[in-house]
């Protein structure tokens, strides 16, 4: 009886515990980088998010303290001119299991307002905010060229912001 009246309590509190739990999955950022840009301009960024998690998960916003606003967009090509929708309120879906990649003529980030210079070498924080509430801080290196491995993004002719 000793051990029945702890476990019948422990019993009772699982379904408190299973909704505390955070909901989505897992998300990691990997290579995660920005391209130099002077203050007062407008900039980009760039990375790949991973869902490790069994479910999909949404990106509603990004906000960084460096731009007066953070903008999801989409480069397009029509007509052999390549223009920038913003993706909307509903944001963009990483599958479960997959991943979800921002890159140049692609998807990416607008860095609206640049409240610094993006210098070679330096870093940029940006924080990816889900649907669920979650948020998932990234560091941005600032560089030229994208990393090696981004050679998955799609690709198109540059395009000024």
């Amino acid at each position: 009886m000793r051990r029945l009246v702890p476990f019948l309590a422990l019993l009772a509190l699982a379904p408190i515990v299973a909704t505390a739990a955070p909901r989505g999955a897992p998300v990691s950022v990997r290579e995660a980088w920005a391209r130099p840009a002077p203050a007062g301009m407008n900039g980009a960024g760039y990375l790949v998010l991973i869902n490790t998690g069994e479910r999909p998960v949404t990106l509603v916003r990004a906000e960084s303290p460096s731009a007066r606003e953070v903008m999801i967009h989409q480069t397009r090509m029509q007509g052999g001119v390549a223009s920038m929708q913003g993706m909307g309120d509903g944001g963009v879906v990483i599958p479960a299991g997959g991943k979800l990649v921002f890159g140049p003529g692609g998807r990416h980030f607008m860095l609206m307002g640049l409240r610094a210079e993006l210098t070679p070498g330096g870093r940029l924080p940006l924080t990816l905010i889900f649907d669920d509430g979650r948020r998932v801080e990234a560091r941005l290196a600032i560089q030229r060229n994208a990393p090696r491995p981004m050679v998955e993004a799609p690709s198109a002719p540059p395009h000024r912001h």
